[in-house]
């Protein structure tokens, strides 16, 4: 049987997420010279893993989690999961001219009006485009310098499109618009791709015991799932969409 890739709930009532492994070295060692200067080495390695923790569920939304976690079959199956930052830039800071209520509660068009069902346009932050090609593994990015391209601080997370499964961090400013990431990257990028403060990465459930359900009388209460990254060429080998 193929393997699948799969989409989570819509609207699934996330409350935390608790990385478990950052940057991690393998062959890490040090080479002392005769002067006594020590030189580090190690090469970056790893996968991202997350444990998400969603809040009490009962009825139609508690049967369509049980549904997915179900689906992803003990980790053999994968998920597209769009990665949610709390803490991530304003959309004043991104760029976006728009107050805090129009943010909240979207924008009709310009005669006033809403869409025909009463909704509004969502607002959201704008991408920006690469400044110069990155290829794969590469652990170094410019962006243009178009709204927050040159204006990140460190430690945002950040992703690509089209067609890019992954998620980084912003590790150091080495100048504006060029930035240092981890983990390196998935898929190689180039002029075409933009860059976005709302990524998403694929993953799967670490192992069969990675999901819980418990379900009191009352409410299912405490569900999680840990889960580990599927890297972006992985998925498009061995799952079907």
């Amino acid at each position: 049987m193929a393997r699948r890739l799969i989409s989570p709930p819509i609207g699934l009532g996330l409350i935390g997420i608790e990385p478990l492994s950052g940057p991690r070295t393998v062959g890490a060692g040090a080479n002392q010279s005769i002067g006594g200067f020590v030189q580090t080495f190690g090469a970056p390695f790893g996968l991202w893993r997350f444990r998400l923790t969603f809040h009490a569920m009962r009825g139609p939304e508690f049967r369509r989690y049980r549904g997915w976690i179900t689906a992803l079959h003990g980790g053999a199956n994968a998920t597209r999961w769009s990665f949610c930052d709390p803490d991530k830039i304003t959309h004043q800071e991104a760029g976006v001219n728009a107050t805090d209520r129009e943010v909240r509660d979207g924008q009709p068009w310009s005669n006033g009006m809403p869409w025909s069902n009463g909704e509004n346009w969502g607002t959201s932050r704008p991408q920006v485009p690469l400044a110069a090609p990155a290829a794969l593994s590469d652990t170094v990015i410019t962006l243009a310098d178009e709204f927050w391209g040159h204006s990140l601080l460190g430690g945002e997370y950040i992703g690509f499109f089209p067609f890019h499964l992954g998620l980084y961090i912003i590790t150091e400013v080495i100048e504006p618009g060029t930035y240092r990431i981890w983990p390196s990257l998935r898929k190689a990028a180039t002029t075409d791709d933009f860059c976005t403060l709302d990524p998403t990465l694929a993953m799967r459930l670490e192992t069969e015991e990675s999901a819980t359900a418990d379900r009191s009388l009352q409410v299912a209460e405490g569900a999680s799932v840990t889960m580990v990254e599927v890297l972006d060429y992985d998925v498009r080998e061995y799952f079907a969409g």
